[in-house]
């Protein structure tokens, strides 16, 4: 049996084994002879294509272990592509990779995790905006609306990300799907106003200033 590895673009695992179960010899090749070979993930067993060129030897199907370090064997097409998660833009690199895990937490039906990670953002965001900032999360939150770096609207969002995310890493109850996508949901708007927008007007008076 044949083997790919792969993040499954269905269940979001990382490095999943993809295991041949069926291929379909193109007729209207011959050298190289072409196949098209399905797959699945060996953890959701959901379905993955690949189209081969046959270099010698025998068929996809027939070849024993990974088909990409087969000397036989040529992957040149794959489907579907894995979707990688979209993120607000302008944001710090620890950030960024934070939300990233949350987002793909919440792809892949983690939610407690994804719902942590939300929080998390918040919390080195927060850091991140007042580095001299002191006390609990929910003080350093209203320290930043005292002092104008964030409106009204933007603590509350930020109050109900501290509060949710707190409870998804203290509750016995999971976290449903909903709980984790609007955590995520209030994430991001708190990241646009924060982060994307002053990066936006910042970038646009650099390149008014250049001329450009």
């Amino acid at each position: 049996m044949g083997t790919i590895t792969r993040d499954c673009p269905h269940c979001h695992s990382a490095n999943s084994t993809f295991n041949t179960f069926g291929e379909f010899s193109d007729p209207n090749t011959n050298t190289p002879k072409v196949y098209t070979v399905a797959l699945r993930c060996g953890g959701c067993h959901e379905g993955y294509i690949i189209r081969a060129e046959q270099l010698g030897g025998q068929s996809p199907c027939r070849i024993s272990g990974n088909l990409e370090t087969s000397k036989y064997l040529k992957v040149i097409r794959e489907y579907p592509e894995a979707i990688t998660a979209e993120y607000p833009k302008y944001l710090p690199d620890n950030i960024e990779k934070f939300y990233i895990q949350a987002a793909d937490s919440l792809k892949a039906g983690s939610y407690d995790a994804s719902a942590i990670m939300s929080r998390k953002v918040l919390e080195v965001s927060v850091k991140k905006l007042q580095p001299d900032g002191k006390g609990s999360l929910y003080q350093r939150i209203e320290r930043l609306y005292e002092i104008g770096k964030i409106t009204d609207d933007l603590k509350s969002w930020a109050h109900i990300i501290r509060g949710d995310g707190n409870d998804a890493a203290h509750e016995e109850d999971p976290v449903t799907n909903l709980f984790a996508e609007q955590l995520l949901d209030f994430t991001e708007m708190f990241l646009m106003y924060t982060f994307t927008m002053p990066g936006m007007v910042s970038t646009k008076k650099i390149s008014i200033s250049e001329g450009v």
